[in-house]
């Protein structure tokens, strides 16, 4: 499905030289592959994942897994012995892990560590030695990859992680405010993709009072929201990240309505049902690594979720080309528009025939 990030193979190695029969492996977007699940289900290791892909994939290899926002918690209640971190890309999550980390290790318990010195793993290694009162052992590898580990024997004072399991609500513009928090997408600001998006839904004035609308890949959920304002009569947003899911759901909140639901599902393989209107702006990043293969997925769940007769509205950046993922999805371009500042392009699809 996608190559094993380096910096997880080598953390994987590390495997072999921890004992102890309560070990965590902590998931993010950086995707794991099967070997590496297997190993993980072989040697007992208990899994959390913020993300859905992530844990589906986990419990289809026997792992046990839960998903939620980097709740590090013990299932039974129990001090880890050991726990492993690959560096995920926002420094608050970082952070909020290695504070957890700290909190839920026991007594010389070991986190270990891995990823690049351009994402800052080097300064959150040295971070975490304050954070846990020791040296941390660190092996340095090819193009500037670190792998650390660090042994629990005095809590220091907590790294700033910019309150982030709270929700916070922030004003995006003259009128419009959002629930969001670190790590989403776009987290502070109205994306320009997705507002040229609801500016050419304004254009196209789709039936929104008789018609099911899906947001794939919804994020903190504004064109779902902006979908609601405009009168949608049913809307479903949807999305990978748990973090997402609490915020767009806190969003659509406001709207008071039993017709607007927010879904954690994987490309909306568990969304039921079939739509007359997509929304969607694609996300074109896995960890630290740009891959088609998440276009691929979204198109993929286009074809499986529109209606004969539905539309599909998809913004992506200007330099990306659409067309091969709409033939090889039996998907047609009815039309193409370009912002104003020539930065994205806006695809209108429906089916073939």
């Amino acid at each position: 499905m996608y190559d094993l990030d380096r910096a997880i193979e080598e953390l994987a190695k590390a495997i072999d030289e921890t004992r102890g029969h309560q070990r965590l492996w902590i998931a993010d977007e950086h995707p794991l592959s099967s070997k590496l699940l297997n190993l993980l289900s072989d040697q007992n290791i208990y899994l959390i994942s913020n993300r859905r892909d992530q844990i589906n994939r986990a419990r289809d290899a026997g792992l046990r897994a839960a998903f939620s926002d980097f709740d590090l918690t013990h299932p039974e209640g129990a001090p880890w012995d050991c726990i492993f971190f690959r560096v995920a890309k926002e420094k608050a999550i970082v952070h909020r892990v290695l504070n957890s980390a700290s909190e839920v290790l026991r007594d010389t318990g070991t986190l270990w560590l891995a990823g690049h010195k351009d994402e800052g793993t080097k300064t959150y290694l040295s971070k975490a030695e304050d954070l846990f009162g020791c040296k941390a052992m660190v092996k340095r590898g090819k193009d500037q990859l670190f792998v650390g580990h660090l042994d629990l024997y005095k809590r220091g004072e907590p790294l700033p992680d910019d309150n982030y399991l709270e929700l916070r609500q922030l004003q995006m513009s003259d009128s419009e405010s959002y629930w969001t928090k670190p790590g989403l997408f776009g987290w502070k600001k109205i994306d320009q993709g997705s507002e040229f998006l609801i500016e050419s839904l304004g254009t196209l004035k789709p039936d929104l009072a008789n018609s099911r609308v899906l947001d794939l890949g919804c994020g903190y959920g504004y064109l779902a929201c902006r979908a609601a304002e405009l009168g949608a009569q049913e809307i479903v947003a949807t999305d990978n990240c748990a973090a997402a899911i609490s915020a767009c759901r806190k969003n659509l909140k406001s709207f008071n309505s039993e017709n607007y639901l927010c879904i954690p599902s994987d490309c909306a393989d568990e969304v039921q049902g079939k739509f007359d209107l997509i929304l969607c702006n694609p996300p074109f990043h896995a960890g630290f690594s740009t891959t088609t293969e998440l276009h691929r997925r979204f198109f993929s769940a286009i074809r499986n979720k529109l209606k004969a007769e539905g539309q599909a509205l998809v913004v992506v950046n200007q330099f990306l080309r659409l067309n091969n993922l709409c033939e090889e999805n039996e998907l047609i371009i009815l039309d193409q528009q370009r912002d104003s500042n020539r930065h994205f392009d806006l695809y209108r699809l429906a089916h073939k025939g």
